[in-house]
Protein backbone atom coordinates (compact mmCIF):
# COMPACT_ATOMS: atom_id res chain seq x y z
CA UNK A 1 0.00 0.00 0.00
CA UNK A 2 1.62 3.15 -1.03
CA UNK A 3 2.36 5.96 1.85
CA UNK A 4 -0.77 7.89 2.30
CA UNK A 5 -0.49 12.13 2.49
CA UNK A 6 0.61 13.20 5.32
CA UNK A 7 -0.80 16.34 5.69
CA UNK A 8 -3.51 17.62 8.09
CA UNK A 9 -7.30 17.87 7.39
CA UNK A 10 -8.55 21.07 5.51
CA UNK A 11 -11.14 23.68 7.72
CA UNK A 12 -10.90 27.03 8.52
CA UNK A 13 -7.88 29.21 9.92
CA UNK A 14 -8.98 32.31 10.98
CA UNK A 15 -9.95 32.99 14.70
CA UNK A 16 -13.07 32.70 15.87
CA UNK A 17 -14.41 35.13 19.02
CA UNK A 18 -16.13 31.87 20.00
CA UNK A 19 -14.22 29.75 22.91
CA UNK A 20 -12.57 27.02 21.81
CA UNK A 21 -13.28 28.75 18.25
CA UNK A 22 -11.73 27.57 14.89
CA UNK A 23 -8.15 27.40 14.01
CA UNK A 24 -7.23 26.17 17.33
CA UNK A 25 -5.49 23.14 17.81
CA UNK A 26 -7.28 20.18 18.63
CA UNK A 27 -6.39 19.40 22.03
CA UNK A 28 -9.41 16.95 23.70
CA UNK A 29 -9.54 13.28 23.31
CA UNK A 30 -12.54 13.91 20.76
CA UNK A 31 -11.20 16.13 18.63
CA UNK A 32 -8.28 13.82 18.08
CA UNK A 33 -9.66 10.60 17.95
CA UNK A 34 -12.30 11.92 15.44
CA UNK A 35 -9.15 13.80 13.24
CA UNK A 36 -7.13 10.62 13.87
CA UNK A 37 -9.55 8.08 12.58
CA UNK A 38 -10.11 9.46 9.53
CA UNK A 39 -6.66 8.94 8.75
CA UNK A 40 -7.45 5.23 9.09
CA UNK A 41 -10.54 4.87 7.59
CA UNK A 42 -9.49 7.19 4.53
CA UNK A 43 -6.19 7.47 4.12
CA UNK A 44 -5.11 3.69 4.62
CA UNK A 45 -3.02 4.90 7.43
CA UNK A 46 -2.44 2.26 10.54
CA UNK A 47 -3.14 2.66 14.19
CA UNK A 48 0.10 2.21 15.21
CA UNK A 49 1.35 4.64 12.87
CA UNK A 50 -1.29 7.43 14.14
CA UNK A 51 -1.62 7.30 17.28
CA UNK A 52 1.91 8.37 18.77
CA UNK A 53 0.68 11.59 16.34
CA UNK A 54 -2.33 11.94 18.35
CA UNK A 55 -1.03 11.52 21.55
CA UNK A 56 1.86 13.61 20.96
CA UNK A 57 -0.34 16.44 20.81
CA UNK A 58 -2.46 15.80 23.64
CA UNK A 59 -2.16 16.31 27.50
CA UNK A 60 -0.38 13.51 29.08
CA UNK A 61 -3.54 12.27 30.90
CA UNK A 62 -5.62 12.46 28.06
CA UNK A 63 -2.66 9.87 26.38
CA UNK A 64 -4.43 6.59 27.42
CA UNK A 65 -8.55 7.45 26.75
CA UNK A 66 -7.28 8.48 23.37
CA UNK A 67 -5.87 5.10 22.56
CA UNK A 68 -9.18 3.25 24.21
CA UNK A 69 -11.58 5.55 22.22
CA UNK A 70 -9.66 4.48 19.01
CA UNK A 71 -9.07 0.97 19.76
CA UNK A 72 -13.47 0.88 20.64
CA UNK A 73 -14.70 3.09 17.55
CA UNK A 74 -12.90 0.58 14.80
CA UNK A 75 -14.23 -2.19 17.09
CA UNK A 76 -17.37 -1.11 16.72
CA UNK A 77 -17.31 1.25 13.45
CA UNK A 78 -19.81 -0.75 11.41
CA UNK A 79 -22.69 -0.62 13.76
CA UNK A 80 -21.40 3.50 14.99
CA UNK A 81 -22.09 4.15 10.99
CA UNK A 82 -25.45 2.21 10.91
CA UNK A 83 -26.86 4.14 13.74
CA UNK A 84 -25.16 7.77 13.18
CA UNK A 85 -27.14 7.61 9.27
CA UNK A 86 -30.51 6.28 10.63
CA UNK A 87 -30.10 9.52 13.47
CA UNK A 88 -29.08 11.92 10.35
CA UNK A 89 -32.25 13.72 8.39
CA UNK A 90 -29.84 13.75 5.20
CA UNK A 91 -26.74 12.62 4.61
CA UNK A 92 -23.52 14.63 5.63
CA UNK A 93 -22.05 16.45 2.33
CA UNK A 94 -18.48 15.85 1.59
CA UNK A 95 -17.30 19.00 4.38
CA UNK A 96 -19.01 16.95 6.76
CA UNK A 97 -16.78 14.26 7.28
CA UNK A 98 -14.26 15.62 10.16
CA UNK A 99 -18.06 15.74 11.57
CA UNK A 100 -18.97 12.54 10.97
CA UNK A 101 -16.15 10.89 12.28
CA UNK A 102 -16.92 12.71 15.72
CA UNK A 103 -20.61 11.54 15.41
CA UNK A 104 -19.36 8.12 15.63
CA UNK A 105 -17.12 8.69 18.91
CA UNK A 106 -19.71 10.59 21.01
CA UNK A 107 -22.00 7.72 19.93
CA UNK A 108 -19.23 5.12 21.24
CA UNK A 109 -19.03 7.07 24.38
CA UNK A 110 -22.62 7.27 25.05
CA UNK A 111 -22.33 3.63 25.05
CA UNK A 112 -19.39 3.13 26.16
CA UNK A 113 -18.43 5.27 28.65
CA UNK A 114 -19.41 5.50 31.81
CA UNK A 115 -19.68 9.52 31.84
CA UNK A 116 -22.96 11.34 32.21
CA UNK A 117 -24.58 11.81 28.75
CA UNK A 118 -24.68 15.51 28.89
CA UNK A 119 -21.19 16.07 29.69
CA UNK A 120 -20.45 13.46 26.16
CA UNK A 121 -23.06 15.84 24.15
CA UNK A 122 -21.17 18.67 25.66
CA UNK A 123 -17.56 17.32 24.58
CA UNK A 124 -18.27 16.07 21.35
CA UNK A 125 -19.99 19.95 20.79
CA UNK A 126 -16.51 21.61 22.12
CA UNK A 127 -14.92 19.34 19.86
CA UNK A 128 -16.75 20.23 16.67
CA UNK A 129 -15.77 23.89 17.65
CA UNK A 130 -11.99 22.53 18.34
CA UNK A 131 -11.60 21.18 14.76
CA UNK A 132 -12.96 24.44 12.78
CA UNK A 133 -17.12 23.23 12.23
CA UNK A 134 -19.16 25.82 14.09
CA UNK A 135 -21.71 25.14 11.46
CA UNK A 136 -22.24 21.68 12.89
CA UNK A 137 -22.50 22.17 16.72
CA UNK A 138 -25.99 22.23 16.50
CA UNK A 139 -26.23 19.34 14.52
CA UNK A 140 -23.92 17.65 17.24
CA UNK A 141 -25.92 18.32 19.81
CA UNK A 142 -29.54 17.17 17.86
CA UNK A 143 -28.06 14.17 16.64
CA UNK A 144 -26.53 13.21 20.17
CA UNK A 145 -29.46 14.00 22.31
CA UNK A 146 -31.54 12.03 20.17
CA UNK A 147 -29.32 8.83 20.21
CA UNK A 148 -29.44 9.66 24.27
CA UNK A 149 -33.45 9.60 23.61
CA UNK A 150 -32.70 6.46 21.60
CA UNK A 151 -30.79 4.84 24.54
CA UNK A 152 -32.95 5.53 27.35
CA UNK A 153 -36.30 4.44 25.59
CA UNK A 154 -34.08 0.98 24.51
CA UNK A 155 -34.97 1.59 20.89
CA UNK A 156 -32.03 2.06 19.39
CA UNK A 157 -31.83 0.96 15.61
CA UNK A 158 -29.36 -2.26 15.72
CA UNK A 159 -31.89 -4.42 15.89
CA UNK A 160 -32.82 -4.28 12.71
CA UNK A 161 -29.23 -4.39 11.16
CA UNK A 162 -28.15 -6.06 8.40
CA UNK A 163 -26.32 -9.39 9.38
CA UNK A 164 -23.02 -7.54 8.59
CA UNK A 165 -23.57 -4.12 10.69
CA UNK A 166 -24.67 -6.78 13.35
CA UNK A 167 -21.17 -8.66 13.30
CA UNK A 168 -19.02 -5.27 13.15
CA UNK A 169 -17.78 -6.41 10.22
CA UNK A 170 -17.22 -4.98 6.88
CA UNK A 171 -19.36 -6.39 4.08
CA UNK A 172 -16.78 -8.26 1.90
CA UNK A 173 -15.23 -10.42 5.12
CA UNK A 174 -18.63 -10.91 6.39
CA UNK A 175 -19.77 -12.53 3.59
CA UNK A 176 -16.31 -14.94 3.40
CA UNK A 177 -16.74 -15.72 7.43
CA UNK A 178 -20.98 -16.28 6.32
CA UNK A 179 -19.62 -18.69 3.45
CA UNK A 180 -17.12 -20.39 5.27
CA UNK A 181 -19.03 -21.23 8.66
CA UNK A 182 -22.85 -19.81 8.11
CA UNK A 183 -24.39 -16.57 9.00
CA UNK A 184 -25.16 -17.16 12.51
CA UNK A 185 -21.99 -18.37 13.18
CA UNK A 186 -20.52 -15.55 11.13
CA UNK A 187 -22.53 -12.77 13.53
CA UNK A 188 -20.97 -14.73 16.43
CA UNK A 189 -17.74 -14.78 15.13
CA UNK A 190 -17.95 -10.86 14.41
CA UNK A 191 -19.15 -10.42 17.94
CA UNK A 192 -16.66 -11.84 19.52
CA UNK A 193 -14.06 -9.56 17.66
CA UNK A 194 -15.56 -6.69 18.56
CA UNK A 195 -14.77 -7.53 22.49
CA UNK A 196 -11.49 -6.22 24.84
CA UNK A 197 -9.17 -8.84 24.48
CA UNK A 198 -7.47 -10.25 27.65
CA UNK A 199 -3.96 -9.50 28.44
CA UNK A 200 -1.97 -12.72 28.89
CA UNK A 201 1.19 -14.35 29.85
CA UNK A 202 3.41 -17.05 29.21
CA UNK A 203 5.81 -18.10 31.83
CA UNK A 204 9.15 -18.92 31.36
CA UNK A 205 9.00 -22.73 31.60
CA UNK A 206 12.98 -23.24 32.12
CA UNK A 207 12.69 -20.62 35.32
CA UNK A 208 9.74 -21.04 37.19
CA UNK A 209 6.48 -22.90 37.71
CA UNK A 210 3.63 -21.34 36.91
CA UNK A 211 1.86 -21.70 40.29
CA UNK A 212 4.61 -20.01 41.62
CA UNK A 213 4.53 -17.07 39.94
CA UNK A 214 0.82 -16.85 40.01
CA UNK A 215 1.50 -16.20 43.84
CA UNK A 216 3.57 -14.01 43.34
CA UNK A 217 1.51 -11.76 41.47
CA UNK A 218 -0.88 -12.20 44.44
CA UNK A 219 1.96 -10.63 46.36
CA UNK A 220 1.19 -7.49 44.21
CA UNK A 221 -2.85 -7.94 44.40
CA UNK A 222 -2.62 -8.57 40.81
CA UNK A 223 -5.40 -11.52 40.17
CA UNK A 224 -4.77 -13.58 37.18
CA UNK A 225 -6.03 -17.44 36.61
CA UNK A 226 -4.25 -20.19 34.49
CA UNK A 227 -5.12 -20.65 30.34
CA UNK A 228 -7.38 -23.75 29.78
CA UNK A 229 -5.17 -24.62 27.11
CA UNK A 230 -1.25 -23.44 27.46
CA UNK A 231 0.22 -24.94 30.35
CA UNK A 232 2.84 -22.15 30.73
CA UNK A 233 -0.28 -19.57 30.09
CA UNK A 234 -1.77 -16.84 32.94
CA UNK A 235 -4.54 -14.29 31.82
CA UNK A 236 -4.69 -11.13 33.94
CA UNK A 237 -8.26 -9.98 35.10
CA UNK A 238 -7.32 -6.67 34.85
CA UNK A 239 -4.56 -5.75 31.77
CA UNK A 240 -1.64 -4.26 33.89
CA UNK A 241 1.59 -2.32 32.55
CA UNK A 242 4.44 -4.36 32.06
CA UNK A 243 6.69 -3.03 34.83
CA UNK A 244 4.38 -4.12 37.72
CA UNK A 245 5.56 -7.87 36.42
CA UNK A 246 7.96 -9.63 38.46
CA UNK A 247 11.18 -10.58 36.41
CA UNK A 248 9.51 -9.32 33.40
CA UNK A 249 12.73 -7.65 32.49
CA UNK A 250 14.62 -10.68 33.03
CA UNK A 251 12.48 -12.60 30.67
CA UNK A 252 10.60 -14.99 33.77
CA UNK A 253 7.37 -13.64 31.80
CA UNK A 254 6.08 -12.70 28.36
CA UNK A 255 3.23 -11.50 27.13
CA UNK A 256 1.23 -13.46 24.84
CA UNK A 257 -2.01 -14.67 23.81
CA UNK A 258 -2.63 -18.19 24.89
CA UNK A 259 -3.47 -19.21 20.94
CA UNK A 260 0.23 -18.51 20.04
CA UNK A 261 1.55 -20.39 23.08
CA UNK A 262 0.11 -23.59 21.81
CA UNK A 263 2.67 -23.60 18.97
CA UNK A 264 5.64 -25.21 21.68
CA UNK A 265 3.67 -28.70 22.24
CA UNK A 266 3.42 -28.74 18.52
CA UNK A 267 6.86 -28.62 17.26
CA UNK A 268 7.54 -31.60 19.28
CA UNK A 269 11.07 -29.93 20.46
CA UNK A 270 14.00 -32.26 21.95
CA UNK A 271 17.80 -30.68 22.84
CA UNK A 272 20.09 -30.44 19.79
CA UNK A 273 17.21 -30.53 16.95
CA UNK A 274 17.77 -27.90 14.12
CA UNK A 275 14.69 -25.19 14.32
CA UNK A 276 13.46 -23.18 11.66
CA UNK A 277 11.43 -20.27 13.06
CA UNK A 278 10.36 -18.83 9.21
CA UNK A 279 8.46 -15.44 9.31
CA UNK A 280 9.69 -14.66 13.18
CA UNK A 281 8.63 -11.11 14.15
CA UNK A 282 8.58 -9.79 16.67
CA UNK A 283 9.89 -13.22 18.49
CA UNK A 284 7.36 -14.21 20.57
CA UNK A 285 7.31 -17.76 19.16
CA UNK A 286 10.91 -18.01 18.58
CA UNK A 287 11.16 -17.66 22.54
CA UNK A 288 8.94 -19.29 23.87
CA UNK A 289 10.83 -22.62 21.66
CA UNK A 290 14.03 -21.41 23.60
CA UNK A 291 12.69 -20.93 26.75
CA UNK A 292 11.03 -24.20 26.72
CA UNK A 293 14.32 -26.46 24.94
CA UNK A 294 17.02 -23.79 25.35
CA UNK A 295 19.30 -25.87 23.44
CA UNK A 296 17.64 -26.10 20.29
CA UNK A 297 19.87 -24.44 17.54
CA UNK A 298 17.94 -22.15 16.22
CA UNK A 299 17.08 -19.59 13.41
CA UNK A 300 14.75 -17.04 13.19
CA UNK A 301 14.16 -15.31 9.58
CA UNK A 302 12.20 -12.61 8.89
CA UNK A 303 11.89 -10.01 6.05
CA UNK A 304 12.05 -6.66 7.70
CA UNK A 305 15.33 -5.71 9.50
CA UNK A 306 13.41 -3.54 11.70
CA UNK A 307 10.90 -6.13 12.89
CA UNK A 308 13.99 -8.45 13.45
CA UNK A 309 15.62 -5.75 15.51
CA UNK A 310 12.57 -6.58 17.58
CA UNK A 311 12.71 -10.45 17.66
CA UNK A 312 16.58 -9.50 19.00
CA UNK A 313 15.31 -7.13 21.74
CA UNK A 314 12.92 -10.08 22.73
CA UNK A 315 15.90 -12.26 22.92
CA UNK A 316 18.37 -10.30 24.77
CA UNK A 317 15.50 -9.42 27.62
CA UNK A 318 15.32 -13.12 28.47
CA UNK A 319 19.25 -13.57 27.84
CA UNK A 320 18.70 -16.23 24.18
CA UNK A 321 20.13 -16.62 21.48
CA UNK A 322 19.29 -17.08 18.03
CA UNK A 323 20.63 -16.80 14.23
CA UNK A 324 18.61 -14.02 12.84
CA UNK A 325 18.54 -13.72 8.59
CA UNK A 326 16.72 -10.88 6.77
CA UNK A 327 15.71 -13.44 4.06
CA UNK A 328 12.27 -13.23 1.76
CA UNK A 329 11.73 -16.44 2.58
CA UNK A 330 8.99 -16.45 -1.08
CA UNK A 331 12.17 -15.89 -3.22
CA UNK A 332 15.56 -16.78 -1.11
CA UNK A 333 17.52 -19.16 0.22
CA UNK A 334 17.67 -20.05 4.16
CA UNK A 335 20.07 -23.08 3.88
CA UNK A 336 20.88 -26.10 1.87
CA UNK A 337 18.37 -28.84 1.72
CA UNK A 338 17.11 -31.33 4.12
CA UNK A 339 19.15 -28.95 7.05
CA UNK A 340 16.44 -28.85 9.71
CA UNK A 341 14.55 -30.99 11.84
CA UNK A 342 11.70 -28.70 13.02
CA UNK A 343 10.34 -25.36 11.08
CA UNK A 344 7.39 -23.27 12.02
CA UNK A 345 5.74 -21.24 9.25
CA UNK A 346 4.04 -18.76 10.69
CA UNK A 347 3.32 -17.18 7.28
CA UNK A 348 1.83 -13.83 6.77
CA UNK A 349 -2.13 -13.75 6.41
CA UNK A 350 -5.05 -11.50 7.44
CA UNK A 351 -4.69 -11.43 10.86
CA UNK A 352 -8.69 -11.47 10.76
CA UNK A 353 -8.52 -13.97 14.12
CA UNK A 354 -7.02 -10.76 15.82
CA UNK A 355 -9.18 -7.97 14.37
CA UNK A 356 -10.14 -7.15 18.26
CA UNK A 357 -6.23 -6.56 19.09
CA UNK A 358 -5.93 -4.87 15.76
CA UNK A 359 -9.23 -3.52 14.49
CA UNK A 360 -7.97 -1.34 11.94
CA UNK A 361 -7.72 -4.41 10.18
CA UNK A 362 -10.95 -3.96 9.06
CA UNK A 363 -10.61 -0.89 7.56
CA UNK A 364 -6.96 -1.27 6.00
CA UNK A 365 -7.95 -5.19 4.91
CA UNK A 366 -9.28 -5.79 1.07
CA UNK A 367 -11.32 -8.21 -0.41
CA UNK A 368 -8.67 -8.90 -3.11
CA UNK A 369 -6.03 -9.16 -0.58
CA UNK A 370 -7.11 -12.64 0.62
CA UNK A 371 -5.94 -14.19 -2.88
CA UNK A 372 -2.95 -12.68 -3.09
CA UNK A 373 -1.80 -13.56 0.45
CA UNK A 374 -2.70 -17.26 -0.51
CA UNK A 375 -0.53 -17.21 -3.54
CA UNK A 376 2.43 -16.03 -1.21
CA UNK A 377 1.62 -18.63 1.56
CA UNK A 378 2.20 -21.19 -1.08
CA UNK A 379 4.68 -19.52 -2.21
CA UNK A 380 6.71 -19.52 1.65
CA UNK A 381 5.63 -23.08 1.96
CA UNK A 382 7.38 -24.68 -1.26
CA UNK A 383 10.67 -22.79 -0.14
CA UNK A 384 10.68 -24.24 3.03
CA UNK A 385 9.42 -27.55 2.05
CA UNK A 386 12.94 -28.43 0.54
CA UNK A 387 14.35 -27.44 3.79
CA UNK A 388 12.45 -29.90 6.31
CA UNK A 389 14.50 -33.71 6.60
CA UNK A 390 12.75 -36.73 6.10
CA UNK A 391 10.93 -37.64 9.15
CA UNK A 392 10.67 -34.03 10.29
CA UNK A 393 8.06 -31.71 11.24
CA UNK A 394 6.91 -28.49 9.68
CA UNK A 395 3.91 -26.42 11.38
CA UNK A 396 1.66 -24.15 9.56
CA UNK A 397 0.43 -21.61 11.40
CA UNK A 398 -1.99 -18.19 10.92
CA UNK A 399 -3.66 -16.05 12.76
CA UNK A 400 -6.50 -16.19 10.46
CA UNK A 401 -10.29 -17.19 10.69
CA UNK A 402 -10.82 -17.99 6.72
CA UNK A 403 -10.49 -21.79 5.31
CA UNK A 404 -8.94 -20.14 2.38
CA UNK A 405 -5.76 -19.23 4.32
CA UNK A 406 -5.96 -22.23 6.77
CA UNK A 407 -7.33 -25.59 5.65
CA UNK A 408 -7.93 -24.85 2.11
CA UNK A 409 -4.25 -23.79 1.85
CA UNK A 410 -3.12 -27.02 3.42
CA UNK A 411 -5.51 -29.54 1.59
CA UNK A 412 -3.90 -28.44 -1.66
CA UNK A 413 -0.26 -28.63 -0.33
CA UNK A 414 -1.07 -31.92 0.69
CA UNK A 415 -2.21 -33.07 -2.79
CA UNK A 416 0.49 -32.05 -4.32
CA UNK A 417 3.13 -33.58 -2.28
CA UNK A 418 2.83 -37.20 -1.86
CA UNK A 419 6.10 -36.71 0.64
CA UNK A 420 3.65 -34.44 3.29
CA UNK A 421 1.21 -36.15 5.69
CA UNK A 422 -0.86 -34.13 8.11
CA UNK A 423 -1.13 -36.80 11.28
CA UNK A 424 -4.14 -35.97 13.90
CA UNK A 425 -3.13 -33.64 16.19
CA UNK A 426 -3.77 -35.04 19.65
CA UNK A 427 -5.11 -31.71 21.44
CA UNK A 428 -8.22 -30.74 23.69
CA UNK A 429 -8.34 -27.34 21.78
CA UNK A 430 -9.75 -25.82 18.57
CA UNK A 431 -12.35 -27.82 15.84
CA UNK A 432 -11.07 -30.44 13.84
CA UNK A 433 -10.67 -29.41 10.02
CA UNK A 434 -10.12 -31.88 6.80
CA UNK A 435 -6.56 -30.66 8.22
CA UNK A 436 -5.22 -29.21 11.21
CA UNK A 437 -7.34 -27.40 13.53
CA UNK A 438 -9.17 -23.99 13.41
CA UNK A 439 -9.24 -21.94 17.07
CA UNK A 440 -12.37 -19.19 17.24
CA UNK A 441 -11.63 -15.72 19.13
CA UNK A 442 -13.26 -16.18 22.88
CA UNK A 443 -14.19 -13.47 25.09
CA UNK A 444 -11.71 -13.67 27.59
CA UNK A 445 -10.05 -16.11 25.67
CA UNK A 446 -7.66 -16.81 23.44
CA UNK A 447 -7.90 -15.18 19.79
CA UNK A 448 -8.82 -16.50 16.54
CA UNK A 449 -5.41 -19.17 14.78
CA UNK A 450 -4.68 -22.27 13.04
CA UNK A 451 -2.88 -24.92 13.23
CA UNK A 452 -1.80 -27.85 10.98
CA UNK A 453 1.27 -30.28 11.50
CA UNK A 454 2.87 -31.68 8.56
CA UNK A 455 5.40 -34.44 8.55
CA UNK A 456 7.82 -35.61 5.63
CA UNK A 457 8.00 -38.69 4.74
CA UNK A 458 11.42 -40.89 5.25
CA UNK A 459 12.89 -41.93 1.87
CA UNK A 460 10.47 -39.68 0.03
CA UNK A 461 12.85 -36.60 0.10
Amino acid sequence: MAEPDHSGHSGHRGRSRRRGGQGQRPRSPEALVAQGLRQVVERGRSLDQVLPELTGRAQPAHRSVIQAMSFEVLRQYETLVFWRDALLDRPLSSKGADVGMLLLVGLERLTGSKREPSRVVNAAVHAAREIGQNWATGLVNAVLRRAVRQIEAERTPLADAPPAVRARLPEWLFDRLAADWGEERAIDIGGQLATHPPMTLRVNAAAEEVDTYLARLAELSIEARRTPHARHGLTLLAPQDVERLPGFHQGLVSVQDEAAQLVVDLMDLSPGQRVLDACCAPGGKTLAMLDTVPSVEMTAVDVDVTRLARVQDNLERAGRHAELLCVDLASEPVDRPASFDRILADVPCSATGVIRRHPDIKRLRRADDIERLVVRQREILERLWPLLRPGGRLVYATCSILRRENVDQVVAFLRDHPDALAPAMDVDWGEQQAAGRQLFPEVDGHDGFYYAVLEKRVGDA
